[in-house]
C-alpha cells in the first residue's frame, strides 16, 4: 500500500506541475494578445499627411488616438501621405520597398486619395468646372485606384482597407455650383473600386462639411484645420469599427 500511495504521489505532484506550466503559458499567451501593438498603414495626399492640422497628425492621428483608447493597446501609424500626390503618384509610391514592408505588416489600411486629381483635372478653375476633363480625370482615378487596391492585397491579404470618399471644398459664391454633383459622381466611381476589392470599406465623407462656416472648420480653401480634422477623424474612427476583427 505504501508504495502504491507514493507512486500516486508523484503522479499527482506531476500532473499538478503540468497543468501549471500549461495554465501559466496559456496567461502569457492572453497577455501577449492583448498587448499586441496595432499597426496601421495610411497612404494619400496632403490630406492623409495633415496640411493645416498644427500636430500634423491629420485626421489619421484622430483615429489611432481612438482606437488605443478603445482597445488599450500601443497603435503604431506609418503615414505614408504626401502633399498634392495624386494616385498615379500613389501607384508609383507603392514600389518603395519601405512602404511595402509597412503594408505586409499592417492591421489596418487606410486610403484618401483622388482630391489632388480632382483638382489637377479641373485646371484648378473651381469657378467654372470643366466637364470633359473630369470625366477623363475620374476615369484614371478608378483605374489607379483599382491598381493600387490590387497591390494592396497583393501584399497584405488579411487587413481590412478603409477607402475614404471625397468631401466638397468648393462651396459658396466662389464655385461652380455644379462642384457638389461632380464630386458626388468621382464617389460613385470610388465606391465601385472599393466593393471590387475584398474586405475594403468605403467612408463617405461628402456629409461632413455640407452647410458649415468654412472658417470654422477649414485652414485654407481646401485643407481642414485642427477642429476639421477632429470631425474627420471622429467620423472615420466610429466608421472602422464595423470591420474591426480584433
Amino acid at each position: 500500500m505504501r508504495k502504491v500511495s507514493k507512486k500516486w504521489l508523484i503522479g499527482g505532484a506531476a500532473l499538478a506541475i503540468l497543468l501549471f506550466l500549461i495554465f501559466q503559458n496559456f496567461g502569457k499567451s492572453e497577455v501577449a494578445s492583448e498587448t499586441k501593438t496595432i499597426k496601421i498603414v495610411a497612404l494619400g495626399d496632403s490630406l492623409t499627411y495633415g496640411v493645416g492640422d498644427p500636430s500634423k497628425t491629420g485626421y489619421i492621428g484622430i483615429v489611432r488616438r481612438n482606437i488605443q483608447k478603445q482597445t488599450g493597446r500601443n497603435v503604431i501609424v506609418n503615414n505614408f501621405g504626401i502633399s498634392g500626390q495624386r494616385s498615379d503618384q500613389l501607384l508609383k509610391q507603392l514600389e518603395n520597398g519601405v512602404v511595402l514592408k509597412a503594408l505586409k505588416q499592417a492591421d489596418h489600411v487606410f486610403v484618401f486619395i483622388g482630391t489632388n486629381d480632382f483638382r489637377h483635372s479641373a485646371g484648378w478653375n473651381f469657378r467654372k468646372l470643366p466637364q470633359q476633363p473630369l470625366l477623363l480625370g475620374k476615369e484614371k482615378l478608378r483605374n489607379n485606384l483599382s491598381k493600387t487596391l490590387t497591390v494592396v492585397r497583393e501584399n497584405n491579404s488579411f487587413a481590412p482597407v478603409y477607402v475614404l470618399g471625397l468631401y466638397n471644398p468648393y462651396f459658396g459664391e466662389a464655385y461652380d455650383p455644379t462642384a457638389s454633383d461632380s464630386i458626388r459622381s468621382w464617389n460613385e466611381a470610388i465606391i465601385e473600386v472599393s466593393k471590387e476589392s475584398t474586405l475594403t470599406k468605403y467612408i463617405s465623407t461628402f456629409e461632413l462639411y455640407e452647410n458649415v462656416e468654412k472658417d470654422m472648420y477649414f485652414s485654407d480653401s481646401l485643407h481642414p484645420n485642427r477642429r476639421g480634422y477632429n470631425k474627420l477623424g471622429n467620423w472615420v474612427y466610429n466608421q472602422w469599427k464595423p470591420l474591426n476583427q480584433e
